[in-house]
């Protein structure tokens, strides 16, 4: 029973009432869906396109089907070719033509002459002015478009220019600590203040972290909030990050964490172990960027309120993602609805990349590793520039209207880093620290502009530049089957507290490898070593040895009381 959480009702006995979709916009219009036939309509009818961007938010998306069902605008409609497109089907589109919700008259080669807001006096007001310039000048508002794709393509030549050279600094952290405003609030800006205050040990960051990850997610989780599974997942990951490290805050979370896990699971979740993005519409499909989101908040939700059973659900949608969704080399498909659908987009690459890796660190099998180094071959192949970072849609995506403009998105390169520099602690290779390395100094030109999203950019930059614990919980017997030694370790080593690190379960049988490279014996299991690069410790056979001796790596840390301690036998 889901009393309080996302309209206070019984939400999987309701879910149709709850929610607005674009699937609800109105069906007055003749709509097309974006592809290459409705392009070749306009061009061969020499008629504008109308489209439309909208989605699922609080009360946008029903201005938005308000204003399509105006009856002045069904009267002019069929002197467009009338495209929609969701902003979370399509984020690709979204990006080059929003922000959205928005309506748009585009040439029949998909430039944008005209806009306007999603209410019905300014939707009527665009579509009579866009028809009467295109029936009037029409070469005045192609010669403007020509004019528009000049100017975009000088200032990405420009801005490519100016990316040249950007240095990495640990003064990157201390600059983002003045620049980051107190008004700033989201998971991620929880998720840096927990690290200001474990490496500069920054005054009420820890009050702060604690304040802004539990408000994010009551919001997400608010009574009649549209709540969208990547927006729980992100919440969950910013709260359990805090928990793991302090039982207190744990305790004083676990309610609305609980009702955050089951709504994750009873409302969105999809039979075949997938997670919607958001309450349907009947077949409302899984996006596996979002789904990827919800499934890591579950895994260290899991981890850290000791519940095997939210670990599990976590690694059903991964597994989802990994069998239905992944393309092989080509990578993974955005949606799924009984099939797989709209290939090349980066956010689904990066949130199922970091998704695997947050499976493999808290469950230890090998197969989720393996999973992660190929899907991080085929994206640097794919996505990825030497000197400008990766592109958000894979090179040889479709090229309609603006989506043949490269775009470079800040926030997804920054995740894109940080999942190559966890495969370097986690391999060490070289190859993915490069990729890190360039791929944030490609971005880091005028970073201190870029809000919010600074904040992830400050935390893995300071990551890289940093020495953290890479702990190594060298097993005995196949993952899964009790261990009484090994299990403690491994609990121990993901509640460290400290601000960052790698945890990972070896096998003598699969992993001599990395163990001869680390200089760790490869013939004694069940011990943990506390490693800085190749530098490790000596074996460790104990939780308060493990921690002991990480915090004794970064020169500070938070230290477990007696009663926290316990809780890791």
């Amino acid at each position: 029973m889901l009393t309080s959480i996302c309209g206070g009702a019984n939400v999987p006995d309701d879910l149709h009432a709850v929610s607005l979709s674009s699937t609800d916009w109105s069906d007055a219009l003749p709509w097309r869906a974006w592809d290459s036939e409705a392009f070749d309509l306009a061009r061969d009818s020499a008629r504008p396109i109308l489209l439309v961007i909208g989605g699922a938010w609080d009360g946008a998306d029903r201005r938005l089907h308000d204003a399509l069902a105006d009856a002045r605008l069904r009267a002019l409609a069929e002197r467009f070719v009338t495209v929609r497109v969701d902003v979370d089907e399509r984020p690709d589109v979204a990006v080059r033509y929003g922000p959205a919700p928005v309506v748009l008259a585009l040439t029949p080669e998909g430039e944008p002459f005209d806009r306007a807001e999603p209410n019905a006096d300014a939707v009527v007001m665009l579509a009579t002015s866009a028809l009467a310039r295109w029936d009037g000048d029409r070469g005045d508002v192609l010669n403007e478009a020509e004019t528009g794709r000049i100017t975009r393509a000088a200032e990405r030549a420009a801005g490519s220019y100016r990316r040249a050279g950007s240095s990495l600094t640990p003064a990157i952290l201390d600059i983002t600590l003045d620049l980051l405003p107190d008004t700033e609030e989201s998971p991620e800006v929880a998720r840096f203040w927990r690290y200001a205050h474990h490496r500069r040990r920054t005054s009420g960051a820890i009050e702060r972290a604690r304040s802004i990850a539990t408000t994010s997610l009551r919001r997400v989780s608010r009574p009649g909030s549209v709540c969208r599974g990547s927006d729980v997942g992100d919440a969950l990951l910013a709260v359990s990050e805090l928990a793991r490290e302090d039982p207190e805050y744990a305790e004083a979370t676990r309610e609305t964490v609980e009702e955050a896990v089951a709504f994750l699971d009873a409302a969105l979740g999809d039979s075949a172990g997938g997670i919607r993005h958001a309450l349907p519409p009947a077949g409302a499909p899984v996006y596996a960027d979002s789904s990827a989101r919800a499934a890591r908040g579950l895994i260290e939700a899991g981890a850290a309120f000791n519940r095997r059973d939210w670990t599990a659900r976590g690694m059903r949608a991964i597994e989802f993602i990994t069998y239905r969704m992944r393309a092989g080399e080509a990578g993974v498909y955005h949606a799924w609805d009984g099939l797989p659908r709209v290939l090349g987009l980066l956010g689904d690459q990066v949130e199922t990349l970091l998704a695997l890796l947050t499976a493999y660190e808290v469950n230890g099998s090998g197969s989720y590793l393996e999973h992660a180094r190929s899907l991080a071959r085929s994206l640097e192949r794919g996505w990825w520039e030497r000197g400008h970072g990766f592109l958000d849609t894979a090179i040889g995506h479709e090229e309609l209207g603006l989506l043949d403009e490269a775009v470079i998105p800040f926030a997804l390169n920054v995740a894109a880093a940080e999942a190559n520099l966890w495969l370097a602690r986690l391999t060490h290779d070289d190859r993915y620290l490069d990729v890190a390395t360039e791929t944030l100094a490609a971005v880091a030109p005028g970073f201190e502009g870029r809000g919010a999203a600074v904040a992830s950019f400050a935390r893995v930059v300071d990551r890289l530049l940093t020495a953290e614990p890479e702990v190594k919980v060298v097993g005995e017997y196949p993952v899964g089957e009790p261990d009484g030694v090994v299990d403690p370790l491994h609990r121990a080593a993901l509640r460290l507290p400290v601000a960052a690190r790698t945890v990972q379960r070896l096998s003598l049988a699969e992993d001599t490898g990395l163990m001869r490279d680390l200089g760790v014996p490869i013939d004694r299991p069940r011990v943990a070593y506390v490693c800085a690069g190749r530098d490790c410790s000596a074996p460790i056979t104990d939780a308060e040895a493990l921690v002991a001796a990480a915090v004794a790596l970064v020169g500070f840390g938070d230290t477990l009381d007696d009663e926290d301690s316990d809780d890791l036998d």
